[in-house]
């Protein structure tokens, strides 16, 4: 094995495959794609440098849990399949109802991203279609889902 840009914990092989299995990563190439993930110094996307071992993400499709590639934390977010999180009640990414009480419903919806590592609201409105419409062309204007 070649010379490691990092050094690893006695305990770092065993402790990555049982993250990796959790997320739903496909563990037919584990050997392969863990060397792969220990070897990368740059980002497969952006070409950004990783300067310690957490920079590293292992990139995934999240419905057939097949490995794409190692990339940045920036770079992994701005995926299209990044699962929802669990209070997005709107089935989109990145949109979310929250609590307004100067709205006559007592919410509206927000689209918001990440960029430059902060999230951002983008679009604010009672109308979660106008919303979705306004996110997906936004997404594709900025080539945000790379």
């Amino acid at each position: 094995m070649s010379e490691l840009p990092f050094e690893l914990k006695p305990n770092h092989k065993a402790k990555t495959k049982y993250n990796w299995k959790k997320l739903g990563l496909n563990m037919d190439n584990f050997e392969e794609i863990y060397y792969k993930y220990i070897i990368a110094t740059h980002c497969q996307l952006c070409n950004k440098q990783f300067t310690k071992t957490i920079d590293r993400q292992m990139e995934h499709c999240h419905a057939t849990g097949q490995f794409r590639n190692i990339v940045c934390r920036s770079c992994n977010q701005k995926k299209a399949d990044v699962k929802l999180k669990s209070n997005n009640t709107s089935g989109y990414k990145g949109i979310n109802k929250s609590k307004n009480k100067k709205c006559k419903q007592g919410f509206n919806w927000q689209f918001k991203v990440r960029i430059d590592g902060k999230l951002k609201t983008i679009k604010t409105s009672i109308d979660l279609d106008k919303v979705i419409k306004f996110a997906e062309k936004w997404k594709k204007d900025n080539n945000y889902h790379t």
